[in-house]
């Protein structure tokens, strides 16, 4: 058993069987959120999208602002540190990385983002802000290495824990929602792209590459090929699968997107939306592993599905009338 706490446009909640529990932050549109047991009670912390993070010790009944050390309202991102099972993450909008070792208490910039060349140029289309932090990865066995993607500015990488990054392009792609990599090869990696552009932000559209769908790299992310040209911004290896790749692709930004997946890294895809209409009214935002293996996906029409790895018959994971869905996350 496991308990689920979710992120909505209207606060937070907890599921409860088919029930849904409100926990606070009323009228708080919560983007991120990460739970853990400790000293018998659950910690929740709360990143929400303009008014900063809060952080609750007794599952959700009191919430506490948390500033220390953070320098961003938007919160995209937040989780274990992939590096270091006593520390966390949370990436934010504008593109900055925090980490924090005392359980989400306090929290130290990882300023080498801010010092790569060209960070001033990223930017949002929908915000005023210099790109968003969307998610980190560390390729399996690393101690030193970690992945950030950035929508639009690139993949960002480090060798030393985070202190100094590059950030690089995939297959001319500045447009990175997601990355991930395949859990049994950690050069094996994957990443879901949009259509934005920083170098040919101002070019006429017969002029510009074919941006957007699903890269994959075989050797660390030195090379990228391209497996799906659809806009995207949701890939993921199930951890109960790792034969497969789920991607959720659409044809534009936010509608009429489809679910897919490939037994071949990719080479091919094969319808996986059992239970959906497809175009679907929306498109995945973001597929989110649960303990038990199934796979739970963020929509952008604020939906919260679920399904099994390999039946992929997708259902509501929230009662009828539930506010639409920003994040979820598993304790």
């Amino acid at each position: 058993m496991f308990d689920t706490y979710v992120g909505t446009t209207k606060g937070i909640f907890r599921l409860d069987g088919s029930a849904i529990e409100p926990l606070g932050l009323d009228g708080e549109r919560v983007s991120a959120v990460h739970a853990w047991r400790a000293g018998g009670g659950t910690t929740v912390l709360a990143g929400t999208y303009e008014s900063g993070l809060y952080r609750s010790e007794d599952g959700g009944r009191r919430w506490e602002r948390v500033e220390a050390g953070l320098t961003a309202p938007c919160f995209r991102c937040v989780g274990p540190d992939p590096l270091d099972p006593n520390a966390l993450l949370a990436g934010t909008e504008p593109a900055r990385l925090f980490r924090s070792h005392d359980g989400g208490r306090t929290w130290r910039e990882l300023d080498g983002i801010r010092r790569v060349e060209g960070h001033e140029q990223w930017f949002l289309p929908y915000s005023p802000r210099a790109g968003a932090l969307r998610n980190v990865w560390a390729p399996t066995g690393s101690s030193t290495t970690l992945l950030a993607s950035v929508e639009v500015g690139g993949l960002l990488r480090s060798d030393d824990g985070g202190e100094t990054w590059r950030c690089e392009p995939v297959d001319d792609d500045d447009d990175i929602h997601y990355v991930t990599a395949d859990p049994r090869d950690p050069n094996l990696l994957y990443a879901a792209l949009g259509y934005a552009s920083l170098r040919h932000r101002n070019a006429a559209p017969d002029q510009r590459p074919q941006l957007g769908g699903v890269g994959r790299s075989r050797d660390g992310g030195r090379t990228w090929r391209k497996l799906e040209t659809d806009y995207t911004r949701a890939v993921l290896v199930p951890p109960a699968r790792p034969d497969l790749l789920l991607a959720g692709p659409a044809p534009h930004v936010g509608r009429e997107g489809r679910i897919v997946v490939s037994d071949d890294g990719g080479d091919t895809w094969q319808p996986a939306a059992h239970g959906l209409e497809v175009p679907m009214t929306d498109m995945v935002e973001l597929f989110v592993p649960a303990p038990d293996g199934e796979v739970w996906a963020v929509c952008s029409g604020g939906r919260l599905l679920r399904a099994t790895p390999g039946e992929w018959h997708w259902r509501s994971a929230v009662p009828a009338g539930a506010p639409p869905v920003q994040s979820v996350a598993f304790v």
